[in-house]
């Protein structure tokens, strides 16, 4: 019996701003459920590889997080096509018609490694945008939200 290999990619949606300002304060939260994410990168597999691209991925690919707050999310894909979803998400223009531009920021083969970089760059992003008094709550809820996935 063949063992299935995934790789679990840890991404952020960066939002691009309306007009040049200099402050650093996030927009509103992306409003965007596990299921969107999944289509927006299937549409876009689709779109850059046709659908030889779409028929890969189609069965190993998952969501299993995504926070509308700091856009930080993690996507279950077959080890054979990381490449290809990983050039999906450079090359995504809009969500939901909003610019945007996607980063990949760690790719790991076990969803501990993952999970342990999200919770860093959540952390490193609540605290540069929030400077307020409920930085320790957000950060407790973005760590168990984070911990909380099957492992």
């Amino acid at each position: 019996m063949v063992r299935f290999k995934n790789r679990y990619v840890c991404f952020e949606i960066m939002l691009e701003p309306l007009h040049s300002t200099t402050d650093s304060q996030p927009t509103k939260p992306l409003v965007l459920s596990n299921q969107d994410i999944l289509r927006l990168v299937r549409e876009n597999v689709k779109l850059n590889f046709g659908d030889s691209g779409v028929g890969h991925i189609l069965a190993g690919m998952q969501v299993k997080h995504f926070n509308p707050h700091t856009r930080l999310g993690i996507i279950k894909v077959p080890r054979d096509h990381i490449k290809m979803v990983s050039a999906t998400l450079a090359l995504i223009p809009h969500v939901k018609k909003t610019p945007c531009a996607l980063r990949v920021r760690h790719v790991s083969g076990t969803i501990k490694k993952c999970q342990k970089s999200a919770i860093r760059t959540d952390r490193e992003l609540i605290l540069a945008y929030h400077k307020d008094a409920n930085v320790a709550q957000l950060l407790r809820d973005s760590e168990s939200q984070i911990s909380a996935l099957e492992i």
